[in-house]
């Protein structure tokens, strides 16, 4: 579910990169010679419909193995790849769960009617994907007895 929610609300929606050699795409013509910074749009890509139908959705079997197995494997990237990932994305994922299992194991969380429904981006905030006026949710303490 996790994964499914990186490739909605990645949270960096670009990658800059330089390249370190020239490279030619086969079947293009295209090039980038060395030294080119080159900006990898991480959020267009994980929205692309042609590579994630209904990208809107929330679908957590668009990662099931076989549905995995089908696409190209840079059609995710919520952190980057290769050499140059981020360095903290284990850590990120170990504390998102860790948190999520903290929250839910005593509290019941709903929306309220301030939760913004759908989920808008804030337009100003450019390296880090941010809601716009923030997530406003109802947090009802769970009695166990």
């Amino acid at each position: 579910m996790h994964v499914e929610t990186l490739r909605k609300y990645p949270p960096a929606p670009f990658l800059l990169r330089q390249s370190t050699s020239s490279y030619t795409f086969d079947g293009v013509n295209v090039s980038i010679p060395e030294d080119q910074k080159v900006w990898i749009p991480t959020y267009a890509i994980q929205r692309d419909p042609s590579i994630y139908p209904k990208p809107d959705v929330f679908d957590p079997e668009r990662f099931n193995e076989e549905a995995v197995q089908s696409r190209h494997p840079m059609a995710y990237i919520p952190f980057g790849d290769g050499p140059r990932n981020c360095i903290g994305s284990r850590f990120a994922i170990y504390q998102i769960k860790i948190g999520l299992i903290k929250i839910l194991r005593n509290y019941k969380v709903e929306t309220c009617e301030k939760t913004p429904i759908p989920y808008i981006s804030e337009p100003k905030a450019f390296f880090v994907l941010t809601p716009k006026n923030g997530i406003h949710l109802k947090i009802i303490k769970i009695n166990r007895n």
